[in-house]
């Protein structure tokens, strides 16, 4: 576990050299990626920032507020409907017209699915496609960048930064299962579609993916991180039960467990930042404080493989179930229907 103390006193040491200079958030207009992003600019370093948001007039407010804080950051606000996967191309598509490389892709829209099963226009599960679909567009049209800024550093031996470039997905490392239906994993089924059953497949379709891009080897020199944040008192549930929310479904999660991470969003912040900025994490970053142990990556390695952060911010030993679902087929059934799905929109 890495208490408030260790986050706190990683992010004081953060330098030029150890932030994401250029950066895109997606989710970062409410809850767990606002605070994250209001951490980063916070820090007053130059750097650039693409958010992606429904609502750019809303954001406004909170926009000149990030401003404020911190005149010499560039904050660029794109406008879009992130739970549709052309949306997610058009985005990414003005993001690859404008950088020729980015340090960091942190990605954290959700909600839970409280008011049962509903579609998109592209006729996909609403949650998942915003939790998990979408984001994959996202991370598999901007890995480019992403590798060509760690190609950028091997070249020059890490001198210019000695920040490594990441990609973060918040959501919920930990909670991956073989208990999936293979074949119909957009639970269309009836009886298949609850919240519980959606966290479970959204969770391990995240970390079969991102399993896979991270040991692709043109991703070697990128950290891939699969983050569980615990419960933080954000509006999550509001915003998840829509017009039909009232008090009494403040309790009405699905069931946590007794001594899982619970946090406020600001504090949910700044444990983002270091998992953004840490050595822990990756081998590069803020070094690891004496005493302090680095991650490792689900294989049992430093890098070059996925890194699934609970909400205590240890690394996880999920390998054992991902290497099941690998030899069983499951996690080819899960990238090969993936693939189908998002292919055009690659």
């Amino acid at each position: 576990m890495a208490p408030l103390s260790e986050v706190r006193a990683s992010n004081n040491q953060l330098s030029p050299a150890t932030v994401p200079a250029v950066s895109v958030f997606v989710g970062a207009t409410a809850g767990i990626g606002k605070a994250a992003l209001a951490e980063l600019v916070s820090t007053g370093f130059p750097l650039r920032t693409y958010i992606i948001g429904r609502d750019e007039v809303a954001f406004q407010p909170i926009l000149r507020e990030l401003q404020a804080s911190n005149p010499s950051a560039t904050l660029i606000f794109l406008q879009g409907e992130i739970s549709l996967l052309a949306e997610a191309r058009r985005l990414t598509d003005i993001i690859l017209s404008r950088e020729s490389s980015i340090d960091l892709l942190f990605l954290s829209s959700g909600f839970l699915p409280f008011t049962g099963r509903q579609e998109t226009a592209e006729g996909i599960e609403l949650s998942t496609a915003v939790a998990y679909y979408s984001r994959l567009v996202f991370i598999r049209r901007l890995l480019p960048l992403v590798q060509a800024q760690a190609a950028a550093r091997r070249a020059t031996q890490g001198l210019s930064s000695s920040f490594r470039p990441r990609v973060v997905n918040v959501l919920a490392a930990g909670a991956e299962s073989a208990d999936l239906f293979l074949d119909d994993l957009q639970l269309k089924e009836p009886g298949r579609f609850s919240v519980p059953s959606y966290a479970r497949h959204v969770a391990t379709m995240t970390s079969v993916s991102l399993k896979r891009l991270a040991e692709q080897s043109e991703n070697k020199d990128v950290v891939i991180i699969h983050h569980h944040p615990g419960l933080v008192s954000t509006d999550l549930f509001r915003k998840s039960w829509g017009d039909q929310w009232d008090s009494g479904k403040q309790q009405a999660g699905p069931p946590a467990r007794a001594d899982i991470e619970r946090s406020t969003p600001a504090e949910a912040g700044e444990r983002s930042l270091y998992i953004m900025t840490s050595a822990k994490y990756g081998g590069d970053g803020v070094p690891v404080g004496q005493g302090q142990v680095a991650g490792s990556t689900v294989q049992g390695t430093s890098d070059r493989s996925l890194l699934c952060v609970g909400d205590k911010l240890e690394t996880l030993d999920v390998g054992g179930v991902l290497d099941s679902l690998a030899e069983s087929g499951a996690a080819d059934t899960i990238w090969d229907y993936t693939n189908t799905l998002i292919g055009s929109h690659l």
